[in-house]
């Protein structure tokens, strides 16, 4: 797993997906994306969660940016300061519509609790 996040690092922050006027080359880069991701094993740490939003694009990017979405929210909350941990990874989050969806995911599986 940290070899895969070290590989993420080094491709760095996805960019915007441009339906239009993306090349096969930001088609190929797409796919470094996901297969790296698929190598991470759930669940993830905080740390994880943190490494992996800031890879995040500020809209969207081939569907990833729920691929990100769905390894935070295997984050294991057993705490309360876990879970203040898990709350200020969400507001850290850099793209609002994944930050929107974390919210309500938390805040549906407080309820659950």
């Amino acid at each position: 797993m940290k070899n895969s996040l070290e590989k993420l690092k080094l491709l760095g922050k996805m960019p915007n997906e441009d339906l239009d006027n993306d090349s096969q080359d930001i088609l190929d880069l797409s796919n470094k994306y996901r297969e790296l991701l698929m190598e991470i094993e759930e669940p993830i740490s905080i740390e994880t969660g943190s490494a992996l939003l800031s890879f995040l694009p500020s809209k969207r990017f081939y569907g990833l940016e729920f691929e990100i979405l769905s390894k935070i929210e295997t984050i294991e909350l057993n705490n309360e300061e876990q879970m203040k941990s898990y709350e200020n990874l969400i507001n850290s989050c850099p793209n609002e519509e994944i930050r929107d969806n974390l919210i309500v995911g938390y805040e549906n599986w407080k309820e659950d609790c």
